[in-house]
């Protein structure tokens, strides 16, 4: 038998009617429906491993994940892309494929991660927002939210932003950059990006709701600051819905991997 090859997928989901990445029992999820898919093409039980473990409801426009396979029939990348998008749910998309290392991995190559999430800001709600966006109808300060977002830049411990069920050992982080503008689509009105080296589980959202409540003023930067030095969960924000956050953004040391350009949505 030949050696397996280690495949790279760039793809985009809308996760409305997934329960998240990880295959869970009696659950649709990302992972599962992949594995599924090459199953069916090549007759192999693999392993694909996701660059994270996204929410329920959570979608992506760039991720990434990885397998192996020892398929005679798939030697090309454009063969793996045309055929498991044809088996493929339509709500999963791959938009390209490469080769990579044997000891290459979706995750743990990665250097670091950039999530965005959406919110319609207006008094009515966006008929076409319900599973793509945060519906907020109370007017925001945005500058009041930036001056707490520039807070948790760097590195700190992030334990006020986890969910009580994380089990990373590690709660300690680095944000490299929240950018917060508004933003013109049919189904948000802002969009808040943020960039770090990993994050905990449930950090994004609860950033995101902590951000949200101070533009509602709801919450002071103080407080912020407060919960930050705290680490205790109950001093920071809400957690924001899943279905406005987005997987924008898969980040590898320079040169390992290189997308083409027309595959990226940014």
């Amino acid at each position: 038998m030949p050696a397996a090859q280690n495949w790279l997928l760039l793809l985009t989901y809308d996760g409305t009617c997934y329960h998240g990445w990880q295959v869970q029992p009696n659950s649709p999820t990302i992972e599962e429906a992949l594995e599924q898919a090459v199953k069916r093409l090549t007759g192999e039980c693999v392993k694909v491993h996701g660059a994270g473990r996204t929410d329920s409801g959570v979608h992506a426009l760039n991720f990434t994940a990885n397998f192996k396979s020892s398929a005679e029939n798939f030697k090309t990348t454009g063969k793996w892309r045309i055929a498991l998008n044809a088996v493929l749910p339509t709500d999963i998309v791959i938009k390209s494929v490469q080769k990579v290392s044997p000891g290459f991995h979706a995750r743990h190559s990665a250097s670091g991660k950039r999530y965005r999430y959406l919110i319609y800001n207006r008094p009515f709600q966006a008929v076409f927002s319900r599973n793509q966006s945060w519906w907020i109808n109370q007017a925001l300060d945005l500058k009041r939210m930036d001056e707490a977002a520039q807070i948790l830049i760097g590195e700190h411990d992030f334990s006020a932003f986890r969910a009580a069920s994380c089990s990373s050992p590690n709660p300690f982080k680095t944000i490299h950059e929240i950018l917060i503008t508004k933003t013109d689509f049919r189904y948000a009105t802002l969009q808040i990006e943020i960039e770090a080296n990993s994050f905990l589980q449930h950090m994004v959202r609860i950033i995101i709701g902590t951000l949200v409540e101070v533009g509602q003023g709801r919450k002071s930067v103080d407080d912020v600051s407060e919960a930050l030095e705290s680490g205790q969960r109950k001093l920071a924000g809400i957690t924001a819905p899943a279905h406005g956050l987005y997987a924008l953004n898969v980040i590898y040391p320079q040169g390992m991997i290189q997308w083409p350009k027309e595959v990226i949505d940014i």
